[in-house]
């Protein structure tokens, strides 16, 4: 489970560190570009460093000179936690940085560490170079990082007919494309974990009765080459495939295709259909969760969150949020404010820190305490850099 995470020159994060409780359920919330969204991107980078090198994931947008607080010529990310083993305990931790080099490029390193009891200063392996990873790491850290997901779901995407060829389709990040094609392999291969989704779905969203799924076709591109003097040429190719369209019965009637769904009811579908997936990820880090949502479905899929939890002893969820009817369905501890101190960088600070939060537990919900003093209270006092 991871424990804590600290973000140093990374984008708006000076000098952010966030400690988690032991719920495994955690909320980012906060005024728009405070950076909560930052906060995702750095551990959903540092967990494809599991599969990936470096040269591999900051690239183009993510690369080094856009991720680092402008003007800093050095960034890192560090990462702690514990894994029960066996009955045994131990904690890990794992560093990624980039530092500029003279001739004005960028070198990564990454540096990473277990022990059974509590992470010190002393005794990480570090590795410096583009074409380093973790995959080389020990188990058990490369195990934990590699089964985490990222999601920023967009509903006209999960709403598409889609084709896969994969034998074990998936969600992507944005919920391109694969969300039919995920939950036939789930009803062939899995149905009582398609009945558990299709359960919860009509729990949060009582108007739906059924999910179902119907062939359609859908125009595949692929890349081909041709060969002329000795060079390869490339050029896309499009097929159409039958693939397939997930269908919804709803109490307003039957077999009504994904993309005429409302947007809610599709962004929770796709986020279910990640969750209840039998490879279930470690670490699940979720974009705006209450897309499109009543205020009485968000706090059920909060219900369904922590049931789903309960479950898995093994998972953790931290999402970004604006609603106050999604933080009503946690503690102070669970929920991390984060707001820009006058020089424009992050501050984070948990509710529970606030100094009136006793004699708020006693007199308000956590919703209506994080509604009523707001995010000026973290950067109280705080010295300007």
């Amino acid at each position: 489970m991871l424990k804590n995470v600290r973000l140093n020159n990374y984008k708006s994060h000076k000098n952010t560190q966030l400690n988690f409780d032991n719920s495994r359920l955690h909320a980012l919330v906060g005024k728009n570009s405070a950076g909560k969204t930052s906060v995702l991107q750095a551990l959903y980078n540092l967990c494809k460093l599991a599969n990936s090198e470096f040269s591999q994931i900051f690239k183009k947008d993510q690369s080094p000179s856009f991720i680092t607080t402008i003007g800093e010529e050095n960034m890192s990310v560090l990462a702690s936690g514990f894994w029960t083993q066996e009955e045994s305990q131990y904690s890990w931790g794992v560093l990624y940085t980039f530092s500029k080099e003279n001739y004005g490029g960028w070198l990564p390193s990454l540096a990473w560490k277990i022990d059974e009891k509590e992470i010190t200063g002393e005794g990480w392996e570090h590795f410096s170079g583009w074409d380093n990873s973790l995959i080389k790491s020990p188990r058990l850290i490369h195990d934990y990082l590699n089964y985490a997901v990222y999601l920023k779901l967009v509903a006209g995407n999960l709403g598409k007919a889609a084709y896969s060829d994969e034998i074990t389709p998936k969600v992507e990040t944005d919920g391109s494309f694969l969300l039919a094609p995920t939950l036939d392999f789930l009803r062939d291969e899995a149905p009582e974990k398609f009945e558990l989704i299709e359960e919860k779905l009509s729990r949060i969203v009582p108007n739906v009765r059924r999910i179902g799924i119907r062939r359609a076709k859908v125009p595949v591109s692929r890349q081909r080459f041709i060969q002329a003097d000795g060079k390869r040429i490339f050029y896309e190719e499009t097929q159409e495939m039958t693939g397939q369209e997930v269908i919804l019965d709803m109490n307003t009637g039957e077999r009504i295709p994904a993309h005429a769904i409302s947007e809610g009811t599709i962004l929770t579908l796709g986020l279910l259909t990640v969750l209840m997936n039998p490879s279930q990820p470690n670490l699940v880090l979720l974009d705006d969760v209450e897309q499109g949502l009543h205020p009485k479905a968000q706090r059920e899929l909060m219900t369904v969150f922590k049931e789903i939890i309960a479950d898995n002893p093994n998972l953790q969820i931290i999402f970004s949020t604006h609603s106050p009817y999604i933080v009503d369905e946690l503690v102070p501890s669970q929920v991390h404010i984060l707001n820009n101190s006058n020089s424009g960088f992050t501050v984070a600070k948990r509710l529970d820190e606030h100094p009136d939060v006793e004699w708020a537990k006693q007199t308000l919900t956590t919703g209506e305490f994080w509604d009523a003093e707001g995010e000026e209270w973290v950067v109280e006092g705080e010295v300007s850099d």
